[in-house]
């Protein structure tokens, strides 16, 4: 029997009786069989039509076979899905490394004119006859790896596990998501951020969760690529849109009427041509405000329908919603896109947060968007903070708002309140004004560290100590320091190097060496580069030290 051809890929429908498929299996040789879905490929169509999105899926699947042939067959399986089966004894040999090749060859930019679009994939692996005895049972073993790739995430490749793993099969984890809304099982969950300037609750993001038949709380990657192969978006979106209405009604009653709530609002509704009408009812009838809202964008929404997410984002701001550019940098919008749309702010992705306080690429990072966003007159937000250090750094870098377990995790609705009534979040780590002459000293010696204690603190000035670069970092992050007094010769790193490193992170801070170890060139190469002020030597004439550091407090003030 011939097997149809699908006239958008190219490829050909896989049935069960497929006879190629059949054919791959004869006289019982091993065959790795890939379960290939075009990660949130429902979103392409919603943005950029039907047309666009298969002549996406046609050069994906050319660069699929392009990867896998000759030693591979190719079929459409459903939608966005298809599925592979390979013979090549390197796949066979190490499934999950060669699924990850593939994966970085589909995640290369996909020329489709006028576009240039970035598509990542969810591979599911299984090996006939290893995994399962026959090929009905390897497929469907196949399918299953390709569900738990994409509860992991975005861009994964998992082969399928050993009997006896824990979990629902694909068709009935499948059936439970597509009631999951009938059963009211969908929950909103919270999670606040705080003013930087002294940590009061500026607003709170709402975050979708579900409630699955077997009591887990799952987020949103380990649902939501299945909703969007099941066409469910269009109906979840539409649900979490009139709960955080009714949610924004509750705190209004309270007193909380000056509480920001930020939603993620999908390509889907913004390409509604009634959004604006429908939330202006829906609005009206709660007694609720336009700009109690925030709505969040992901960078790929910009690239979608140019003209119709613009209108609607004008529209919409027009109204007092905030429009917030979500993870901003991860998306390949691309800076150019900024001016062109009404934003009121923009979110520093936790991969440019989590080193932030000694990671002097990360710094550079953070601060450009700090400073780009002034200079756009938009509010900027950073999150997935979590320490001291990050929120010290952040704030002496004039960042808005701050988001992120240090102050809260996401939490249900009835957790929220008593959070609101107080107002403040960690107000202790904002109580701390900026400190007048303070001097941080660096040593991995404790016994120096001791002493030069003894020596300063008798002048007056709040003394730092750190034996340890790390340690140091996170010190600078979270004091105002002026003067910094470093060994040379340490274990972890060299006295120049770690205040290179500081000129980079702190250039206002005058910096000093105080070393028993005299390298000419060493010294010569700091000073020229401006990563040292002065280099002293021990042992130390107490006096003559003192003046010293007398006089770099005074250069500190007046460079001010």
């Amino acid at each position: 029997m011939d097997e149809a051809t699908d006239p958008v890929s190219g490829l050909p429908w896989l049935g069960a009786d497929a006879p190629g498929l059949q054919a791959c299996v004869a006289e019982g040789r091993r065959v790795l069989f890939a379960e290939i879905a075009l990660d949130r490929f429902v979103g392409l169509v919603d943005g950029l039509g039907e047309d666009t999105a298969g002549r996406a899926l046609a050069v994906a699947a050319d660069r699929i076979a392009a990867f896998a042939l000759p030693k591979g067959r190719l079929w459409r399986l459903r939608g966005a899905c298809l599925l592979l089966a390979s013979d090549d004894a390197d796949a066979l040999a190490d499934p999950e490394a060669w699924a990850q090749r593939l994966l970085a060859e589909l995640a290369a930019p996909l020329s489709v004119p006028p576009y240039s679009l970035e598509i990542n994939g969810s591979i599911g692996l299984a090996v006939y006859p290893d995994d399962a005895p026959t090929l009905a049972a390897t497929l469907s073993a196949a399918d299953r790896a390709l569900y738990a790739a994409q509860r992991s995430g975005v861009g994964r490749a998992l082969r399928h596990a050993a009997s006896g793993a824990a979990g629902p099969s694909v068709p009935v984890f499948t059936h439970a998501l597509a009631k999951a809304l009938a059963r009211d099982e969908l929950e909103l969950h919270y999670q606040p951020f705080v003013d930087a300037a002294d940590g009061r609750i500026a607003g709170v993001e709402a975050l979708l969760r579900w409630r699955a038949p077997d009591g887990r709380l799952l987020a949103p990657p380990q649902f939501l690529p299945r909703a969007e192969q099941l066409g469910l978006m269009r109906g979840i979106s539409g649900w979490v849109l009139d709960r955080v209405i009714a949610d924004a009604r509750h705190w209004r009653r309270a007193g909380f009427d000056d509480l920001r709530i930020a939603v993620n609002v999908s390509t889907v509704q913004l390409l509604e041509d009634d959004l604006v009408n429908q939330l202006e009812t829906r609005l009206a009838a709660a007694d609720v405000a336009f700009d109690q809202f925030e709505i969040e964008l992901s960078e790929s929404t910009l690239l979608r329908d140019v003209d119709r997410i613009r209108d609607t984002l004008r529209r919409l701001r027009s109204c007092g919603v905030g429009l917030t550019l979500d993870d901003f940098g991860m998306g390949g919008a691309g800076l150019v896109q900024l001016p062109r749309y009404p934003l009121s702010k923009i979110k520093i992705d936790r991969d440019f947060t989590g080193e932030i306080a000694h990671d002097q690429g990360q710094a550079a990072i953070a601060r450009a968007i700090i400073a780009m966003g002034r200079q756009l007159h938009l509010k900027v937000m950073a999150e997935g903070v979590e320490s001291e250090a990050q929120v010290g750094y952040l704030r002496r870098a004039d960042c808005d708002q701050l988001q992120g377990f240090l102050f809260s995790g996401p939490k249900p609705l009835a957790e929220v309140d008593p959070l609101l009534r107080q107002r403040y979040l960690r107000p202790e780590l904002f109580a701390q004004g900026a400190a007048s002459r303070t001097l941080l000293l660096v040593d991995d010696e404790e016994n120096v560290l001791r002493a030069l204690q003894r020596v300063f603190r008798r002048d007056g000035y709040r003394v730092l100590a750190a034996s340890r670069v790390q340690e140091a970092f996170e010190l600078l992050a979270s004091n105002e320091v002026q003067v910094i007094v470093s060994d040379q010769r340490m274990n972890d790193v060299s006295g120049t190097e770690f205040l290179g490193r500081v000129k980079e992170l702190y250039p206002r801070t005058v910096r000093l060496i105080l070393s028993g170890y005299t390298d000419l060139a060493t010294v010569t190469e700091a000073i020229n580069k401006g990563a040292i002020y002065r280099f002293l030597t021990k042992p130390w004439d107490e006096e003559d030290l003192r003046h010293h550091i007398r006089e770099a407090f005074r250069t500190w003030e007046g460079l001010q």
